[in-house]
Formats: structure tokens, C-alpha cells, sequence
């Protein structure tokens, strides 16, 4: 009689954890994708890394922390699978202006975006100025809506000090822009 609860009881356990996985599946893959989509800059592949991404998540959930948020940890997986994928195409961050706007404003109209294009151009070569640091923590930040405390468990830094790298980046692509300087 004890197997059979046990096995019952781990049937149910496994059934949680499906559902589990697919809540966070649904919540998260929005922003996992557009995270890898503004640091590769290629629709296709971001769909194929995203997929990578919560493939990893699935097999290494058992030593997930619960302290840790969800989807700093997605983007952290995120955030390795894109450099691998960097390391394995052998080339430099680059930024096709192009292929990027549909991440800045997806779903536009067409008017829209006539409209927002000149605006997106110029801040898509100013982005591509940036250290790489400063654009992936930018990325982590407005692709994904993570705040500074979990930029800076996912990167290993102070949260103060990823609070002054954004600063200092959107006042350089303010700068960059053309845009007015900051009060002070």
C-alpha cells in the first residue's frame, strides 16, 4: 500500500511541476526572446535560443534556488546560451539597424513606424557605441523589465553599481543623440 501512495504522490509531484514549467514557460518566453533578440539581432535564431534557454531551465530545474527570482534566472541561462552562440559564430556583437527595430516597437503600424524610424536608427547606432556591458545590462533591463537587483545577481555586481552603468549609458546615448545634457 506505501509504494502505491508513493508512487501516487510522485505522479502528482511531476504533474505540479508540468504545469509549473509551462506557467513559467508562458510568463517569461516574451522577454527570455526579446533579451536574446537585442543581443544577437537575429529573429530566428533568438526563437531557437529562447527554446535553448527553457530546455536548459527544464533540465537543471532541480538545482533552481527559490531565492532567487525566475526570470533573473532565465536570463542568466539566456545570458550564457548568447554568449556561447557568440563564441560558436566566431564574430563581434554587431547591430543589423534593420532587423532591430521590429524589437524596439513590435506590432507597429506602418505609419508608426515611418514615423518612429528615424528616431529608432539613431538609437540603434548610438546602442552600438556603448561598451558591451553597458548595452547587455540596457537590454537586461528594457527588454525584460528586470530590475537593477536582479541585473546585478545575474552579472555579480553591486546594485548601486548597476544603477550608475545605466545612468551613465542612457546619458551617453542622450549625448550621442543629440539630446540635452542631464540637470545637474
Amino acid at each position: 500500500m506505501e509504494a502505491i501512495a508513493l508512487k501516487e504522490g510522485m505522479q502528482a509531484k511531476a504533474k505540479m511541476d508540468v504545469e509549473l514549467l509551462e506557467s513559467i514557460y508562458r510568463q517569461y518566453y516574451k522577454n527570455v526572446y526579446n533579451y536574446i533578440g537585442f543581443r544577437i539581432n537575429n529573429h530566428f535564431d533568438a526563437e531557437e535560443l529562447a527554446s535553448l534557454v527553457f530546455e536548459k531551465a527544464i533540465s537543471k530545474w532541480g538545482r533552481y534556488n527559490p531565492d532567487f527570482p525566475v526570470e533573473a534566472w532565465l536570463i542568466s541561462i539566456a545570458k550564457n546560451t548568447v554568449t556561447d552562440y557568440l563564441r560558436a559564430k566566431k564574430r563581434k556583437y554587431f547591430v543589423s539597424l534593420d532587423n532591430i527595430i521590429d524589437f524596439v516597437f513590435p506590432g507597429a503600424q506602418p505609419d508608426e513606424m515611418a514615423v518612429r524610424d528615424e528616431e529608432n536608427r539613431a538609437l540603434m547606432v548610438a546602442m552600438a557605441k556603448l561598451k558591451d556591458q553597458e548595452r547587455q545590462i540596457l537590454s537586461m533591463k528594457f527588454a525584460t523589465d528586470l530590475g537593477h537587483r536582479e541585473i546585478a545577481q545575474i552579472l555579480g555586481l553591486s546594485d548601486s553599481n548597476v544603477g550608475v552603468i545605466v545612468h551613465r549609458a542612457i546619458k551617453k546615448l542622450r549625448k550621442l543623440m543629440g539630446g540635452e545634457e542631464d540637470e545637474a
